[in-house]
């Protein structure tokens, strides 16, 4: 009796040391921003969160899986930094309620309760994705306090295009698109790039090859920008995309800050005639929207390379 009590009390000792030991492993320090730590545990929770939006993220390596989570980790972290400067986190319930029911309907789910249990299956809490959604609405709304001033719309130059384009006298085509926004700074540079990536589409899927090359914050879903309507997108890339079939890939379009690969996921064409006004009020709010990321990317740019980020 005696003996098994002391074989018991060794297990038990053993198991204690065992569960210690992987506590220390999932708590273990794989990143700091500034003075935020960021665990390995963490960077597995972010991995389970981008594979929830993007399910190919499961057909990678573990170690770029993991890559792919700690960047985007970092990215978070850097944001929030910023953010809190300016804002109270916790305290926009309504507001972070009201993007979650925009998100999860993007992502074909019908309620936040479906979505939920969706995100169960992926050991994902729901409360979790709010705090992320908090930060992100919060970093948009940074950047419209900090750049609305230097927004430029112009308002004659878009009512030309409806005119110039007949937007208003023709049936209305719509674009399912995703996207890989990248960045080089020479003709050389751009050729190796695009092959790059266009390799890794190939073998990974367009949504992988968002996840690591776009600097876009539509990379934490693959690169998914949704539907677009043709008169809300310049004449050069209706141009392009109009010769695109369905699951068809463009070539990199030159943009303000970057390159641009567009992927056709689907498209319709409604045989509405929509008001002069109401294109305008799309094609207004697209180049708002367009600036503002512009704005962005620029933003967090600078603060990252003001971060001190180590591993």
């Amino acid at each position: 009796m005696i003996k098994k009590n002391l074989i018991m009390i060794k297990f038990l000792i053993f198991f204690s040391i065992l569960c210690t030991s992987a506590q220390s492993l999932d708590s273990s320090i794989a990143v700091k921003v500034n003075n935020e730590i960021i665990t390995t545990f963490d960077i597995q929770q972010e991995a389970n969160y981008l594979g929830a939006l993007n399910n190919d993220l499961y057909k990678l390596d573990e170690l770029t899986k993991l890559k792919i989570a700690s960047n985007s980790l970092v990215r978070e972290t850097i944001k929030k930094n910023e953010i809190i400067k300016y804002f109270k986190l916790n305290n926009n319930k309504t507001l972070v309620n009201d993007f979650l029911v925009k998100f999860y309907t993007k992502l074909n789910h019908n309620s936040e309760k479906e979505f939920e249990n969706y995100l169960i299956t992926f050991d994902v809490k729901l409360e979790d994705v709010k705090k992320k959604f908090e930060i992100e609405m919060l970093w948009n709304e940074l950047i419209k306090q900090k750049f609305s001033n230097q927004i430029n719309i112009n308002k004659e130059f878009l009512k030309k295009k409806i005119n110039d384009e007949k937007l208003s006298e023709k049936s209305l085509v719509q674009y399912e698109l995703s996207e890989i926004l990248f960045k080089t700074n020479q003709t050389k540079n751009l050729i190796n790039q695009n092959n790059i990536i266009k390799d890794y589409i190939n073998t990974n899927g367009f949504k992988n090859a968002a996840n690591i090359y776009s600097i876009s914050d539509t990379s934490k879903i693959g690169g998914k920008i949704g539907w677009v309507n043709e008169s809300q997108l310049s004449k050069n890339i209706n141009r392009i995309i109009g010769i695109l079939n369905i699951g068809e890939i463009s070539e990199p379009i030159e943009t303000g800050d970057g390159y641009l690969i567009l992927k056709i996921d689907n498209k319709k064409e409604k045989n509405i005639q929509i008001d002069e006004e109401e294109i305008l009020k799309n094609l207004i709010n697209y180049e708002l929207q367009r600036q503002y990321n512009q704005f962005s990317r620029i933003y967090y740019s600078k603060i990252k390379l003001n971060s001190q980020i180590s591993e």
